[in-house]
């Protein structure tokens, strides 16, 4: 340390940086006088006084090096050799770093300084930081409660225009809308949401003139951290609803958004035509046929008055899609089945391109472009990149994530697909969709206990949903609980009795058991007499049955696939055969590996090794090995993966792997009737193995039917 203060001396770094702070003093003293006189911002004096001591530390480095003096600088020599060293690339790389690093540090006090000094002259105070809010339904407060949709509406523009800040999460509208109509208050829908803040409000309309009145609450405490009253002409909301965005952002958020810089893509220049498009959103909302009807109506009406306005064209597309025939993949069995598939898709991409024109940075109409691509046209993967785009421009679009979800899943990206659908459940928790979707996701990577805890939050909440009691009949099934599973089915299927998928599985899960005689008091659909022939063993009916079928369907590979498999399962292997080896040319490779079983990809394989035909059997079955593998490595536990594995070993002759297979199959709930009649594990069954576990769910379906029977439910 001597040496160094010596050294210090020497280099007179002392005498050359004390006169600089003298000058910053001087210049500062000066700055602070003139900056008044000739009208400055006060920011000037903040900037002149950062730029003067951001130079010191650059000052304090060449002051090592050079005297400074009225001459100009001198170098200084080194003390060992008393020559003077050039100043060389090391010394400049040290003085750019020194310079750059000591600007990097003045830019951001100074735009800190900015930032609180453009929201103190905003009369805005900082005192909570927060990254996470709900927008709760604002309160009609007009004397005859006509206004709910205006109220509603105001929320849902809100909650979408803080959905575009970057850092900010922002609960859906429809998780905060459906705990607002249990009547509970805003810090407790802040705290199930999982949210810091609750912005709360009421609207009220008389005439032309518009009152909103706001306040933003701490979920912690329910201390009140900002309100303000809004009163302007009805004309000026799409002002009022950005400005209380704006100041929303600002006061939680550590950044500062300017006047105009968050514009609302709803705006329209016809108030009517907004509020005939606030009364499309409302009719939306109830989610039936004749209620998505309605909002078509009046979305068009709307675009009527104002033919340049996006987001009508963007919710008039949403609303045609959804009513479109088909399945979705985001946890509802289809859209509302009106309209053909191919019509809506085009419409609805004819709204989109509409919107898309007259605004390009509309989140939502992206969003509702990767829906129809996704479902509509069968374009998985360039519905991603839509997906992605609605997600950029509002990162906390719930309903897009849910769907790119659903793509993912479709795709077979099953950890992609789980981080998507973790996002949208964060976003909107209350979903019935999501809640349903993250409870088969939890059962399927063997969370059994949180899978069940999720759909019976799901009961709880929607007791009138029929996808909670369908969850849990899932549930008990995989847990081979036939009579607990038989019972929920029920439930769903009473709930929703037009529903096939409920009605099937109950129905299915009774013939499982071979309870056929129930079964058919409950149906007389043509579809299970197939299934009913197969259980009494009836096998000539049967096949006189399928083969009418045939006759009838002569196109449809299905219907000679399933004749195949019957015959499989009553032992006219030859019959099968012949009817199995021509399909493989008439499936697509979609149709060809369904998982979980890989079928009827593993059927037709069997009918090759059958024929001693390896060259076309072998590409089979390697390619259901890896839809197998990618399953499991997806950490995906299911008793039916198991059993595909089985199959695998089987016709791959490793006994050892087939029986392990096997055991983890019925480990897992596989409890399948006709597997003591499938051809492809035949010679797993003689072994003790094999018999030992055929008799263990012969024994296990005995037990479930006998409960079943005492249920009293037919």
């Amino acid at each position: 340390m001597p040496s160094l203060f010596a050294e210090i001396r020497r280099r007179k770094v002392f005498q050359t940086f004390v006169p600089y702070l003298g000058f910053v003093w001087l210049i500062l003293q000066i700055v602070s006088v003139v900056t008044p006189m000739v009208n400055l911002s006060p920011l000037f004096n903040t900037l002149v006084a950062v730029t003067l001591f951001a130079g010191m530390p650059v000052m304090l480095y060449l002051s090592w090096y050079f005297d400074f003096t009225m001459d100009g600088l001198v170098a200084i020599a080194d003390n060992e050799t008393g020559k003077v060293s050039p100043f060389g690339l090391s010394r400049w790389t040290i003085l750019l770093l020194i310079t750059l690093g000591s600007g990097f540090v003045a830019y951001r006090y100074f735009s800190n300084v900015q930032i609180e000094f453009a929201k103190a002259s905003d009369g805005i105070k900082q005192t909570f930081i927060a990254d996470s809010i709900a927008v709760l339904p604002f309160k009609d407060a007009s004397a005859d409660q006509d206004q709910a949709f205006l109220a509603q509406g105001l929320a849902e523009e809100i909650t979408s225009l803080l959905g575009r800040t970057d850092g900010l999460k922002v609960a859906a509208s429809s998780s905060t809308s459906a705990l607002a109509e249990k009547g509970l208050d805003p810090v407790t829908i802040a705290r199930r949401l999982q949210v810091d803040t609750a912005l709360t409000g009421s609207v009220r309309v008389i005439g032309d003139q518009l009152k909103i009145r706001v306040e933003l609450v701490d979920a912690a405490d329910a201390k009140v951290l900002w309100s303000e009253t809004f009163a302007r002409k009805f004309s000026d909301i799409f002002i009022v609803e950005s400005e209380i965005a704006r100041s929303t952002v600002n006061m939680l958020q550590d950044t500062y958004i300017e006047t105009g810089s968050l514009t609302n893509s709803a705006s329209t220049k016809s108030t009517d035509a907004y509020v005939i498009y606030l009364k499309g959103r409302e009719q939306y909302r109830k989610q039936t046929p004749e209620s998505m009807k309605a909002a078509r109506k009046l979305f068009e009406q709307a675009i009527g008055l104002d033919p340049e306005y996006a987001q009508a064209y963007v919710a008039l597309a949403d609303t045609i899609a959804m009513l479109a025939k088909g399945t979705n993949g985001i946890g509802h069995d289809a859209f509302f089945g009106v309209l053909d598939g191919d019509i809506a898709r085009q419409l609805s991409e004819q709204n989109i391109e509409k919107a898309l024109l007259r605004n390009p940075e509309l989140s939502e109409a992206y969003a509702i472009r990767g829906l129809t691509l996704a479902y509509l046209s069968k374009q998985s993967d360039e519905a991603l990149s839509f997906l992605d785009k609605a997600i950029k421009l509002s990162p906390s679009s719930a309903k897009s994530y849910m769907w790119k979800f659903a793509v993912l899943d479709k795709l077979g990206r099953y950890s992609e697909a789980w981080q998507a659908l973790e996002k949208a459940y964060l976003l909107d928790p209350i979903s019935i969709a999501n809640q349903s979707n993250r409870g088969f996701y939890l059962s399927q990577q063997g969370l059994i206990q949180e899978a069940e805890n999720q759909y019976n939050l799901l009961i709880s909440e929607f007791p009138n949903s029929p996808l909670g009691y369908a969850g849990m009949a899932s549930i008990e099934y995989n847990r081979a609980n036939y009579s607990e599973s038989i019972l929920y089915w029920k439930q769903a299927h009473s709930i929703s009795p037009d529903n096939d998928r409920y009605e099937k599985s109950y129905i299915g899960l009774l013939l499982e058991l071979g309870l056929v005689n129930e079964a058919r008091k409950l149906t007389s659909d043509s579809f299970y007499i197939p299934t009913f022939l197969l259980i009494e063993k009836k096998h000539s009916e049967l096949i006189d049955e399928m083969n009418t079928r045939i006759l009838a369907n002569p196109d449809d590979p299905w219907v000679r696939f399933e004749t195949a498999f019957y015959q499989m399962l009553i032992g006219n292997n030859s019959a099968a055969e012949k009817l199995l080896v021509p399909l493989l040319t008439e499936f697509s490779d979609g149709e060809l590996y369904n998982m979980p079983l890989c079928s009827p990809a593993i059927e037709i394989a069997w009918a090759l090794v059958e024929q001693d035909n390896n060259k076309e059997s072998q590409p089979i079955l390697r390619e259901c090995e890896r839809q197998l593998d990618n399953a499991r490595q997806e950490n995906i536990k299911d008793a039916f993966a198991d059993y595909l594995g089985a199959r695998l070993a089987a016709l791959n002759n490793n006994e050892k792997l087939a029986s392990q297979e096997l055991s983890n199959a019925f480990e897992n709930g596989w409890r399948q009737w006709w597997t003591k009649y499938d051809p492809i594990i035949a010679p797993l069954l003689e072994t003790d193995t094999g018999k030992d576990i055929m008799i263990k769910i012969d024994d296990h379906l005995q037990k479930e039917r006998e409960e079943v029977k005492q249920l009293n439910i037919f």
